[in-house]
């Protein structure tokens, strides 16, 4: 049984997807502690200037150091309708921008409070629409005590999970002897985004998964894992 873990990320990237389907369980780190000018609150999508950023605005003025799970999204300002506008005028001519539109506007339309909530819903959407079904938990519901590798250890252990996979950038962050002496793998996933039909001109690797669906609907799945073979042992 493979364990991957991330944070639960705005509209999140093809490589996100790409290790959501290799784990057998996923958590969603949703207690982490929250940084800025990542992925937790915004996303690339490809216009027709090059790619861009949607970004959520987040409550941040005086609560330096909260949890992911506890970041409010601003709603004095009128985020959704632009996100959605700038889907509409981008993406109208992919083959497969009808067959999801309608799914993501009930979600945008939504009155959205919490940061994480938002984006577990567009990860449920994402996962269901690529025709999968994982286990998902959420760290929030574990109690650890380590850090690290650790940490990630303690994980494997409340999950049942005998293999951890990382992405090969976090090598030299994790301790494989670690894993090694409390009986567990580590592997490590040196993953290439596909390339694949988009709009405009160059391509743009590694955007939001979202670009992927609506440009290649149902074959999105077969070209996440295109490259699924790109991982190894720590060792």
């Amino acid at each position: 049984m493979k364990l991957a873990a991330h944070q639960p990320c705005y509209l999140p990237s093809i490589s996100f997807f790409h290790k959501f389907i290799l784990a057998d369980v996923f958590v969603l780190a949703n207690d982490y502690q929250f940084t800025t000018h990542n992925a937790l609150n915004r996303a690339r999508i490809k216009t027709v200037q090059g790619q861009s950023w949607l970004t959520v605005p987040v409550l941040t003025k005086g609560r330096s150091g909260q949890s992911i799970n506890s970041v409010e999204i601003n709603r004095d300002q009128k985020w959704k309708e632009k996100h959605l506008r700038t889907l509409h005028i981008n993406y109208i001519y992919a083959a497969f921008f009808e067959q999801y539109i309608d799914a993501l506007e009930v979600i945008f339309r939504k009155q959205w409070r919490w940061l994480v909530d938002l984006n577990m819903e567009l990860i449920s959407f994402i996962e269901t629409s690529l025709g999968l079904e994982k286990e998902i938990r959420l760290s929030s519901d574990m109690s650890f005590e380590g850090r690290g590798s650790q940490k990630l250890i303690e994980m494997l252990e409340h999950t049942g999970c005998t293999t951890y996979l990382a992405n090969q950038d976090l090598a030299d962050y994790l301790c494989n002897e670690d894993f090694k002496v409390a009986g567990y793998k580590l592997n490590l996933i040196d993953y290439k985004p596909p390339v694949y039909h988009q709009q405009f001109d160059d391509f743009v690797t590694d955007l939001s998964c979202i670009d992927l669906l609506l440009n290649e609907g149902p074959d999105s799945l077969d070209i996440l894992l295109k490259h699924d073979k790109q991982i190894k042992n720590a060792d």
